[in-house]
């Protein structure tokens, strides 16, 4: 078994920001959704092996506990892209030994990202 892709809800016409944050701030590629699925509005989009689909949901009520994790390589990287776009991010300390932020996407969807376990020394 292996995990194909996830889901999170955008609010309708929220397809703009959602690509602008996505692809600019946390790096992913947009790929074309298949045809029967293209009036739905909504992204499809893919990154080092993870998929990701954003759905309109209406009405929209953002992820506020449920939450992707992303692991990175570099967390003080993508601080910096965090920081450049402006967006605010809160660390976590309640795990030792993993650095970890939590962020939110422009709707207020809850987002986890840590650094890789095995990168802190």
């Amino acid at each position: 078994m292996r995990l194909d892709h996830i889901q999170m809800a955008i609010p309708d016409g929220g397809e703009p920001e959602a690509r602008c944050f996505w692809t600019d701030v946390m790096g992913f590629a947009e790929i074309a959704k298949p045809e029967p699925l293209q009036g739905r509005g909504g992204l499809w989009l893919t990154r080092d092996g993870i998929n990701l689909h954003l759905g309109v949901d209406t009405p929209f009520v953002p992820a506020c506990k449920a939450h992707p994790c992303f692991a990175v390589t570099d967390l003080d990287a993508i601080l910096a892209r965090f920081d450049a776009a402006e967006i605010a991010y809160a660390f976590d300390t309640k795990l030792p030994g993993i650095r970890r932020v939590f962020i939110a996407d422009p709707f207020g969807n809850r987002i986890e990202v840590m650094e890789e376990p095995a990168v802190l020394g």
